[in-house]
């Protein structure tokens, strides 16, 4: 799981402008005021397999079985300019990346699902962010 979470953290980051930015595992709270930080920057949820089948109805599941992760990514900013600007670089750097993955073949990352741009207006002023899901497929090298 671990090593499948850092290939894709790791092709986020190979972009020098996202990097700049930051890529993080959860919204980033200024702890002075507990508030979300007024800031752009990408947040990249994801963890364990959604799957696990090697396609035989005989076979157990086991952590080395074929797999498929969700990779949510978050873009966050405030405009809504800054937040277009942040996905249009996830999408260029995963849809259609192969993640390198020791002992492990995985096939191109694919797009499942992109929202709206929203608001949170719970936050003044307002920030706002995009969730896109992409899926990776991993098996057996």
């Amino acid at each position: 799981m671990r090593a499948h979470y850092q290939a894709v953290k790791a092709r986020l980051l190979a972009d020098t402008a996202l990097s700049a930015k930051g890529i993080y595992d959860a919204v980033r709270i200024d702890p002075t005021q507990g508030l979300p930080v007024q800031a752009t920057y990408v947040v990249l949820f994801g963890g364990a397999a959604d799957v696990l089948d090697d396609g035989r109805l005989s076979a157990p599941q086991q952590a080395s079985s074929d797999a498929e992760y969700t990779y949510t990514v978050r873009a966050i900013s405030t405009t809504v300019d800054g937040v277009m600007a942040v996905m249009t670089k996830v999408h260029t750097q995963l849809v259609g990346c192969i993640p390198i993955v020791a002992g492990r073949n995985c096939s191109p990352m694919t797009l499942d699902f992109s929202s709206d741009v929203r608001a949170d207006n719970a936050v003044n002023p307002p920030m706002y962010f995009m969730d896109c899901e992409f899926i990776l497929k991993s098996s057996r090298a």
